[in-house]
């Protein structure tokens, strides 16, 4: 039975190949590393998506899951869809869920937003969703889920506007205040 052992010539060639060796495994473990964390993203964003009626194409499921990852990435918001045959029930409210209930055979939604993200939005907003946009949107010759897709860039659109507001520096003045009566 021949033994091989390789043999460092010096300290210098041991040190060098310790080295190399710390950089491999470092490097393998970041690999795992993000890649688990995009899988708990996208299982996150799949789970956030509950469709029971399978009344979402793959293109249309794909944007579900991208605005449900882009609320927890961006806002820190566990986002949930629930597509349901029966009226939706929303979770109980914990304060940093958003929860958007549709039941298309009966014509029915349920909005639930977080309190800071409904005072952000107005405090309405969930309310004209539920009482006018799907509505709308289940009316003879119009699709609930362009309705959906709508509703979801909405809120994405008017949370983005409201951080590009807070982002930018206040105007400066140029001269003193001038008192006119």
């Amino acid at each position: 039975m021949a033994r091989f052992a390789i043999r460092a010539k010096g300290p210098l060639e041991a040190l060098l190949r310790l080295a190399a060796l710390v950089l491999v495994m470092g490097l393998v473990v970041l690999g795992f590393w993000k890649n688990s964390e995009r899988n708990l993203e996208r299982l996150n964003a799949r789970f956030g998506l509950s469709d029971e009626i399978h009344g979402l194409s793959a293109d249309e499921r794909a944007h579900v899951q991208a605005f449900i990852a882009s609320m927890r990435k961006d806002y820190g918001i566990e986002a949930r869809v629930q597509l349901t045959p029966e009226r939706p029930a929303p979770p109980e409210a914990d304060g940093k869920t958003l929860y958007l209930g549709l039941c298309p055979a009966q014509k029915l939604a349920v909005a639930q937003l977080p309190p800071l993200m409904a005072q952000a939005l107005g405090a309405n907003f969930a309310r004209t969703l539920v009482d006018e946009h799907f509505p709308f949107h289940y009316a003879p010759g119009k699709s609930w889920q362009k309705g959906l897709l709508l509703a979801l860039d909405l809120m994405q659109a008017r949370l983005a506007g409201l951080g590009a507001a807070h982002t930018q520096e206040p105007p400066t003045s140029t001269g003193g205040d001038k008192d006119t009566k």
